[in-house]
């Protein structure tokens, strides 16, 4: 500073830098706060007028059978209105009853790799309930792509203007959420009252990022929702689950008010919040809660489904392929269950070779029997005609997907599958309260809201009960040809400790894997998955070699009898994996179980004992190569006549009971299987090598699968499977 300056030199010298920089902050304010700041679009490049019409034609097709939709529920006054929404404006009709709404939106997506669709929201709305100005609508959406026949839902906030004629949406955006590495992608769109003609496309914004718009909870912060769970018509429903949605871990059960404290972190739910409930008898309920929204006295409400079965229902057929026209068929959205489904014996059980050859055979031993195969076999056909008359005829008529999930709970376990086991609740065709013409299926999960199916929480369909419908009972008095479910439930009667299971556990096992070894993480909404461990198996395993080998342990003992000059091995086998006998079901299963023994490349003769004596050829005690099952030391598992064969008994002429014998494996309960072996020297020589192999057969099948006495068919189960096979 030169001497003598002015004090107040530097002060006047850095006066227009100051001034500057607060016309910036003033412009910086104008454009970003007074001024609103361009919103930007996200769009894909158009696709041809004439593709784009193309699809619009064909969603109007597809989209008829679902383009009815209901009013809200409850009573009073409905009054509705017509919006055109986002870039190509889509037309949607919004209808509200006091405080519960309904919408109805569909259009063609013009863009590239677009197409038409259609969907349904419902939820809760504010404001004066004679129109929508200033109201706010939270809705639970549900999507059916009528290009591509996919299924989504989630979650969004339509916003009115303050006059009713505009609004502004916030919802989980489609392709973003199904291609962008993000967790959840939110988006905006505007509309404006349906006056007049069409707006052009781009007249309306539409797909306008907002995710980082809205108010996010912090991933450790504890959120705890209150609040009931009640009917439409305001009563209580008490003990229902409650949970955040695809969040398993927050499960908890309303009390006998129907009151829920539900408590979970801000990462489970960072934008929106899902509170789903369910309970048997209801349709599945969801409120949807935006991060700062209240928490405390949170309603969910739900439906109750109307009583009765209705056999005027027709089935939904489960192939995706039947009919390209149809967007509701399971197999269209489930591909990967429908997939299992299709390979499982329940898919075929109507009309595979060894169920006809038995029912035959049943008819001509005892023409006077019952005739309720098709209550099991065929059983969506004998609930639909009421008949036991036996009718192969496809799988629409067997244990398909729609069938499964139309069960409500089961009656009379000792009676067959629809003729008093299994109780169905099919809807009535001609209900209004819900889109499409599913209605209504049941299943263990209370946090599918899926509109188009209607879906309602019933913890029956996990557990052994459901599979009892079929799997318990049918045959003469007094004599049940399945008792496969009693088994079980003896078995659990004394399980105490973590080797419980149902019959889920094992035969639809959760967390599995896709045919190329990756585990399934099913995605089921918009931007969020099932846990894989909720993601169950419908292949329906039964004897196959995995099961086979987790229910048995094989321990093997060999030693040498010198005072005979013989070698003495022991196998001793225990169930310690199912929770039921081995072999179960029917009269005609058996599990042999043969033991061979070498001495390096020479196989041992046998010598007495008891055989696994499954032909007629008597090979005595010549030397016997592994897998030769004419005699091999060892033993038929199994129902017998006692003191015959190994040949199944007739179950419609069956001796005495007193003259059968059960010679099944039963839970925890080791039997011990010996065989004598001549060494290929005088003395012990060098330890045998033991070979023990676990046969599965079905029915009295000669020497092997290639002698049935069935016809076989390309979609038959295989007669005989190696379930094991052990060295030692």
């Amino acid at each position: 500073m030169p001497d003598g300056a002015p004090a107040h030199e530097p002060r006047t010298r850095w006066a227009p830098f100051v001034v500057g920089a607060l016309v910036g902050l003033l412009s910086a304010w104008w454009v970003f706060v007074r001024k609103p700041a361009a919103e930007h679009v996200v769009a894909r490049p158009l696709a041809p007028a004439a593709e784009a019409a193309v699809w619009t034609e064909e969603g109007e097709r597809r989209g008829r059978p679902l383009e009815a939709f209901p009013d809200p529920p409850g009573d009073g006054e409905v009054v509705s209105a017509r919006y055109w929404v986002s870039l190509p404006a889509y037309d949607m009709e919004i209808r509200r009853r006091g405080a519960r709404v309904t919408l109805g939106i569909r259009g063609t997506d013009v863009q590239v790799a677009g197409g038409a669709w259609i969907a349904f929201g419902e939820g809760r709305i504010t404001g004066d309930p004679r129109s929508f100005r200033r109201a706010v609508a939270t809705i639970v959406w549900s999507c059916v792509g009528l290009r591509y026949r996919g299924a989504t839902d989630g979650v969004a906030r339509l916003t009115f203007a303050d006059d009713g004629k505009s609004l502004v949406v916030a919802y989980l955006q489609g392709y973003e959420a199904l291609h962008a590495p993000i967790a959840d992608t939110y988006v905006k769109a505007h509309g404006r009252l349906a006056v007049g003609s069409k707006p052009p496309y781009g007249a309306i914004l539409g797909q306008v990022p907002f995710t980082s718009r809205l108010r996010k909870a912090a991933p450790d912060a504890v959120i705890v929702v209150t609040g009931r769970v009640r009917t439409v018509e305001g009563d209580a429903v008490p003990d229902a689950l409650v949970l955040l949605k695809g969040v398993d871990r927050t499960r908890t059960h309303a009390d006998a008010e129907g009151r829920f404290r539900l408590v979970f972190r801000g990462a489970d739910a960072p934008w929106t919040q899902s509170i789903c409930a369910g309970a048997a008898g209801h349709r599945n309920g969801e409120t949807v809660l935006f991060t700062g929204d209240p928490t405390e006295d949170v309603v969910v409400e739900l439906a109750a489904l109307p009583p009765g079965d209705h056999a005027g229902y027709t089935w939904v057929h489960p192939a995706p392929d039947r009919d390209g026209d149809d967007v509701a068929a399971c197999g269209t959205c489930h591909s990967w269950q429908y997939t299992e489904w299709l390979g499982s014996r329940h898919a075929r059980m109507a009309d595979h070779g060894h169920v006809l050859f038995e029912r035959d055979r049943m008819r001509r031993l005892a023409p006077e029997a019952p005739d309720d195969c098709a209550a099991c076999h065929q059983p969506a056909w004998a609930a639909t005609s009421g008949s036991g008359v036996y009718q192969p005829r496809g799988v629409l008529a067997g244990n398909h997907c729609d069938f499964c999930h139309k069960v409500s709970h089961v009656d009379d376990v000792r009676k067959p599958g629809v003729f008093g086991s299994l109780a169905l609740a099919r809807p009535d065709p001609a209900r209004t309260d819900r889109p499409g013409r599913i209605h209504q299926v049941f299943g263990p999960a209370a946090d599918v809201s899926y509109a188009y199916m209607g879906a309602s929480y019933n913890p029956g369909l996990s557990t052994s009960h459901l599979c009892a419908g079929c799997h318990q009972g049918g045959g003469v008095p007094g004599r049940p040809k399945l008792d496969t479910f009693e088994e079980w439930r003896g078995w659990a009667a004394a399980r105490q400790d973590e080797r419980f299971r149902s019959c889920q556990d094992c035969h639809m096992p959760g967390g599995v894997d896709d045919a190329d070894g990756k585990r399934i993480d099913l995605f089921a909404w918009e931007s969020m998955h099932r846990a894989p461990a909720s993601v169950h198996s419908h292949a329906f395993p039964g004897a196959t070699p995995s099961l086979g080998a987790s229910a048995l342990r094989l321990d093997v003992q060999k030693t040498f009898d010198a005072a005979a000059g013989r070698w003495r091995v022991a196998v001793t086998v225990t169930n310690t994996g199912a929770g039921h006998a081995v072999p179960t079901g029917t009269w005609t299963k058996h599990v042999a179980v043969g033991v061979w023994a070498r001495q390096g490349a020479r196989w041992l003769a046998a010598e007495g004992g008891e055989r696994a004596d499954l032909v007629a050829d008597d090979a005595g005690g010549a030397a016997l190569g592994a897998g030769d099952w004419r005699r091999p030391p060892g033993r038929v598992f199994g129902w017998r006549v006692k003191g015959g064969d190994a040949t199944p008994p007739d179950f419609y002429a069956p001796p005495a009971a007193d003259a059968l014998e059960d010679r099944r494996l039963h839970p925890d309960t080791p039997v011990r299987v010996d065989a004598t072996f001549v060494p290929v020297v005088e003395g012990p020589g060098a330890p045998p090598e033991v070979e023990v192999r676990v046969v599965h057969r079905r029915g009295a099948i000669g020497a092997g699968a290639h002698e049935t006495p069935w016809d076989r068919k390309p979609y038959d189960p295989a007669p005989e499977v190696e379930w094991m096979r052990i060295v030692r």
